[in-house]
């Protein structure tokens, strides 16, 4: 399983995510990656976490094995919930947590990793309606 971070210098503390329940995984995580390199960097990510960068249609068309996208906070209008849906990949968040405060920041870390360890033992947690 691939897991993608694309911009954890939008979260206001130092990103310092737990494992997740799988004895083999990818994660890779960037502090930003520029709009144009979001497809790049995706396109075989079965998860990708985003606090504040834009996942649209392109980049969720472009990715074939996405099964997840992680809000890393409470928002999620930045992520196109329309071409998730079509695609049947589930959309979570952390409820009640704001990116931008550094004191949110270690809980939303350990939110984003029990919502993935939730999708992966087959019961999703946080769902974006």
């Amino acid at each position: 399983m691939n897991v993608v971070m694309i911009d954890s210098d939008n979260l206001a503390g130092e990103a310092d995510f737990p494992m997740i329940d799988l004895n083999k995984f990818g994660w890779e995580q960037y502090p930003e990656l520029a709009q144009e390199e979001v497809e790049e960097r995706c396109w075989r990510s079965d998860i990708i976490i985003t606090a504040a960068t834009p996942v649209n249609q392109s980049v969720i068309d472009k990715a074939f094995k996405l099964k997840l996208i992680v809000a890393a906070g409470d928002a999620y209008d930045h992520i196109d919930l329309e071409a998730a849906n079509k695609r049947g990949i589930k959309v979570c968040h952390a409820p009640g947590l704001n990116c931008s405060d550094k004191n949110n920041t270690e809980s939303i870390c350990l939110q984003v990793v029990a919502n993935i360890n939730a999708f992966i033992h087959g019961s999703p947690i946080n769902l974006v309606k």
